[in-house]
C-alpha cells in the first residue's frame, strides 16, 4: 500500500546542505527585498496581498524566497508599492533568460523520413508565435 500523503514529496536534502543556486539567491534576495519593503510601509502581508490583489499566500512564497512572482505579478506588487518593477526586482528579463529552458530541437521521427518532431521553447513576439502555429497548422 501507497503512503499517500508521502508518496509525491521529493526526499529531503541531506541535514546540514544548503541550496547556495543562483536561482535560489534571487528569490531570497527578492523576498528580502518585498519584506524590507512592507516593514518600512507599516503594512502586514495581507494589506500587501489587498492591495496588489495576489494571493496571501503567493505574498508569503516571495517573502520567504521561495518563488518569485510572473511579469505580470511584479507588476502589480510594484504598482502596490509605489514603486517601478525594476526597483523590486532589478535586472528581472536577464535573470528570467538565465532560469528559462530555453531551447529548439528537431528529432526524426523513427520509420517515417518525411516528418520531424520539433520543440522550441523560448520567448518570441506573439506576432511570431501566431505566424509560427499558423505554418505547424496548416501542414
Amino acid at each position: 500500500m501507497v503512503d499517500k500523503e508521502h508518496a509525491s514529496r521529493s526526499k529531503p536534502a541531506p541535514e546540514g546542505t544548503v541550496d547556495l543556486s543562483n536561482r535560489t539567491k534571487r528569490n531570497m534576495e527578492f523576498g528580502k527585498r518585498i519584506y524590507k519593503m512592507v516593514v518600512d510601509m507599516g503594512i502586514t502581508q495581507s494589506d500587501l496581498s489587498r492591495m496588489s490583489g495576489l494571493g496571501r499566500d503567493s505574498i508569503s512564497q516571495y517573502i520567504r524566497g521561495k518563488s518569485v512572482p510572473t511579469p505580470v505579478n511584479l507588476n502589480k506588487l510594484a504598482k502596490a508599492l509605489n514603486i517601478e518593477p525594476s526597483e523590486l526586482y532589478p535586472q528581472y528579463e536577464s535573470n528570467a533568460f538565465g532560469t528559462e529552458s530555453l531551447s529548439q530541437e528537431m528529432r526524426a521521427v523513427p520509420g517515417d523520413p518525411d516528418h520531424m518532431w520539433l520543440k522550441v521553447d523560448m520567448k518570441v513576439p506573439t506576432a511570431i508565435a501566431l505566424q509560427v502555429l499558423q505554418l505547424v497548422n496548416n501542414k
